[in-house]
């Protein structure tokens, strides 16, 4: 029987990871796979490691003694599963929820990275994310983001997001697993540009949906504003030829100024 691992990077969940779990809990699955679902701790402040363990005493709860970030974060969960013999291995956020069926159809999918549709609102309004290509001229990842989920054309896409993603251990095995450089941010689009270059397919699969519960509170924390500049600046200099980063420089100095001071 094939094996797919669900890991959930938790850091101060509270009552959000413990929905996104029931909703996993409740997932159909075909005759030949079972689940096995992994959450990751990375050293919660909150209560949710407890709230976990009371309500969910049979997932494998792994306690990172300190904030990896969500690359590393994730990496533990990951080398957990694949040490456990899993087939293919789902990502998801702590912030999601699951459908009943929405596994199905990423099984079905032929794609080595697969990810469904994440449906979110914004300003009151319900968009879907298609994945997202890339501005080669000054590596801005751009997400092809629409109102509508059907009868609608999956264009080519350069990655999708980490928020949800379907992963064959074949990939893990050929190009490694997140690049643990990215603390938070751009970590998703690396893994998939690597997973691509090796000849693997990465494919959004219209036919399932995931629910993702952002939260609009405006500007977001100093801290979290740094490590996605950090993230852009290692992403360009690792994939924008030399000849071409003055003007990524540039646009980084604005985007810099923008996030952190506007």
């Amino acid at each position: 029987m094939k094996k797919i691992a669900i890991v959930v990077l938790n850091f101060n969940g509270g009552e959000q990871i413990l929905q996104c779990l029931k909703s996993v809990q409740s997932i159909k699955l075909p005759v030949d796979r079972q689940i096995e679902l992994i959450v990751v701790d990375n050293r919660s402040n909150d209560d949710s490691v407890q709230l976990i363990k009371a309500q969910f005493p049979r997932i494998d709860l792994l306690k990172n003694k300190k904030n990896l970030g969500f690359a590393a974060g994730s990496n533990i969960g990951i080398k957990h599963a694949l040490k456990h013999n899993a087939d293919t291995v789902l990502l998801l956020n702590q912030d999601t929820l699951v459908k009943r069926n929405f596994l199905l159809p990423l099984l079905d999918n032929d794609a080595d990275v697969v990810a469904p549709l994440i449906k979110f609102k914004r300003k009151g309004k319900w968009f879907y994310d298609f994945g997202g290509k890339i501005n080669w001229w000054i590596g801005k990842t751009i997400h092809d983001e629409r109102a509508k989920a059907k009868n609608e054309k999956v264009i080519k896409i350069d990655y999708v997001s980490g928020c949800c993603m379907l992963i064959s251990k074949n990939v893990f095995e050929k190009i490694g697993l997140l690049d643990e450089k990215f603390f938070l941010y751009f970590e998703d689009v690396d893994f998939c540009l690597r997973a691509k270059k090796s000849g693997f397919k990465i494919a959004v699969e219209p036919k399932s949906i995931v629910l993702h519960k952002l939260v609009e509170t405006g500007k977001k924390p100093f801290r979290q504003n740094l490590h996605l500049l950090r993230s852009y600046l290692l992403f360009v200099n690792r994939y924008i030829p030399f000849w071409r980063r003055f003007l990524v420089y540039f646009f980084w100095i604005l985007m810099g100024f923008k996030i952190l001071f506007l």
